[in-house]
């Protein structure tokens, strides 16, 4: 029931929002990688949009026409998106450009060649465990406010952001509950549609989204379903996964194993924490974005924080085997997944690696190595 309400909200929302726009309402879209605090947006009485939309090997090679292929499929999806008039891309009216890996640093400033959209790029220090790069980029997020204000003509107050802060760590908090309950019963969340509710998240109306999430975990806390120990339990680490982005989920699940838990960079919400919502407001959202969180791959000194948080996961749910799913022509991910496979297999965790350039004549070969490896772990657990 949640579901067919959660759709039809999401197949009304463009609608809605440019209904909204007509009042003067302006929509703010922003880049994906957790690095945007949607809190301000919000406070600022405009509409946050995250632009997550990928998977589709349409929109990647529309963009051809002005960014080679080094770019990153998803990257070039942000380009080739607004080329082909998706809904929400053609209705923002101001993006906000984290500077965060080269590949989506170059779509803003594709989009700001272009000229026909407000641009604010958001100064993101590439390391995160220093006090001279807290301060930073709080002071980032004070410009933003200030952008914000003048643009959208409203002020911004602490009321505004503290109401913002309760709303969003809302809905963080029941993302993390509703994923937590793969721990023990992961057949009632399957990895596809807990991904497909994370990515609603940056569409829906933020208040809506997070009574259908208090839904969805009231009905589903109550139940009960017993594992089904012949499933490998999978963790998928990665940089990206897209709306639209499916393959490789409905791929594992085909073959016979469950992915139980993510552990993304970009495209999915980050859940785990929450921000902190009393003293120095600018300050506790530039703690939760950049310290109190696991850093991207594009961060200096990241990679044993991030390591140490997957063999967490692999931990707590139980985990049997790792798929790492990349990007092609993403070098950070793709140069660290050398030394994360080391590490799994120092620990007799099995890893796969594979890697997407959203075209579906790779589909065949995604799925032999994914059943293959599905059978592996079933013979090492065995």
């Amino acid at each position: 029931m949640q579901e067919e309400r959660l759709a039809v909200h999401l197949r009304d929302r463009p609608a809605q929002l440019l209904e909204a726009k007509k009042k003067g309402i302006k929509i703010i879209g922003y880049f994906p990688g957790n690095y945007v605090p949607e809190e301000l947006i919000y406070a600022s009485g405009a509409v946050p949009l995250c632009l997550v939309h990928g998977g589709g090997s349409q929109t990647a090679d529309a963009a051809l026409s002005v960014v080679p292929h080094v770019i990153c499929p998803f990257a070039r999806a942000q380009i080739g998106e607004r080329l082909l008039k998706n809904p929400y891309y053609s209705m923002i009216d101001m993006l906000v450009a984290p500077i965060t890996c080269q590949h989506l640093k170059k779509v803003a400033e594709v989009w700001e060649y272009h000229g026909d959209l407000e641009i604010f790029k958001l100064g993101i220090p590439h390391q995160h465990n220093n006090d001279f790069e807290l301060e930073y980029f709080t002071d980032r997020l004070r410009a933003l406010k200030d952008r914000l204000q003048t643009f959208t003509g409203n002020e911004i107050t602490n009321e505004r952001i503290t109401g913002a802060i309760d709303l969003y760590n809302k809905m963080r908090e029941l993302l993390r509950k509703i994923s937590s309950i793969r721990r023990t019963s992961p057949s009632l969340v399957s990895a596809l549609n807990f991904v497909k509710l994370n990515h609603a998240s940056f569409y829906a109306d933020p208040a809506f989204m997070v009574e259908v999430l208090d839904s969805v975990y009231q009905e589903l806390k109550g139940k009960h379903q017993a594992i089904d120990t012949d499933k490998p339990r999978i963790l998928l680490v990665g940089p990206n996964i897209g709306y639209g982005d499916y393959t490789v989920l409905e791929l594992v699940k085909a073959a016979g194993g469950e992915i139980v838990i993510e552990e993304v960079c970009e495209g999915i919400r980050y859940y785990w924490n929450k921000i902190e919502n009393k003293g120095d407001l600018f300050q506790s959202l530039a703690r939760g974005y950049l310290v109190d969180r696991v850093p991207c791959a594009f961060m200096r000194n990241s990679a044993k924080k991030r390591l140490d948080f997957a063999l967490k996961l692999v931990k707590d749910f139980d985990v049997s085997g790792v798929i790492w799913y990349e990007l092609l022509c993403c070098e950070t991910y793709d140069s660290e997944s050398y030394f994360f496979a080391q590490k799994m297999g120092e620990r007799n965790i099995p890893v796969l690696i594979l890697e997407s350039d959203y075209s579906t004549a790779a589909t065949g070969q995604l799925k032999t190595r994914i059943e293959a490896f599905i059978e592996i772990i079933k013979g090492v657990t065995g």
